[in-house]
């Protein structure tokens, strides 16, 4: 659940964000500082945002390397509008990236809501971020009770450490499991992966259940 709703808090982020006009910003020169020294660092900052987004920099101005660059970042939100539309089952044809937005904020929340309610949280006048936090807080609860059922410790543990601690119990059990079936049969385990005693187990079965079959 917490990667779905990593998912969701990414189309939230999008909706939040207007990357062009951030940049833009962050594009203004000190031209009172830069006029008087032949050390243009804004060239620099300029021809690495452009060389990162695939634009050809030889020859070309401050100005047009601006251009340049809104007009790749503009599209890159319009990608990204449309990708997370089109995930939410949003039709995208003829609509605005203002229109986009209001409708992905809206599908978004409502996803939210719908796996709050599943959790049994209340969304009633709860925002998309307040509902997130809520359905992570229930998700690491939920990951804490399977710990617990599993013999693990998860005081002081993140989400992610549990999942790395239940999936290595799960290997752990499922080797085991394996190994005593190998023993059974008389296969040697030494220097082998699960996979690869799995693989003989299975295909010891296999010849076992082919004699027998002869033998009716």
């Amino acid at each position: 659940m917490l990667k779905k709703l990593t998912g969701l808090a990414l189309a939230g982020a999008i909706v939040l964000s207007v990357p062009a006009a951030a940049f833009a910003e962050t594009l203004q020169s000190d031209t009172a500082a830069t006029k008087s020294s032949s050390f243009h660092p804004n060239k620099q900052l300029l021809q690495d945002k452009a060389q990162s987004l695939g634009i050809a920099t030889e020859g070309k101005t401050n100005a047009q390397l601006k251009t340049e660059i809104k007009a790749a970042v503009s599209a890159q939100q319009v990608e990204r509008l449309n990708s997370v539309a089109v995930k939410l089952g949003i039709s995208t044809d003829g609509k605005t990236v203002d229109q986009l937005k209001a409708e992905i904020k809206v599908a978004a929340l409502a996803k939210l809501q719908a796996k709050a309610a599943k959790q049994g949280v209340s969304t009633e006048g709860k925002t998309s971020k307040e509902l997130r936090t809520e359905l992570r807080a229930a998700a690491l609860t939920e990951l804490k009770e399977k710990a617990t059922k599993a013999g693990i410790s998860s005081d002081g543990q993140t989400a992610k450490q549990i999942r790395t601690a239940l999936a290595q119990a799960h290997k752990a059990k499922k080797a085991e499991s394996v190994n005593k079936r190998a023993a059974k049969l008389g296969i040697s385990i030494e220097g082998k992966t699960t996979e690869q005693v799995l693989a003989e187990v299975e295909n010891a079965l296999k010849a076992k259940w082919a004699k027998r079959a002869e033998k009716k």
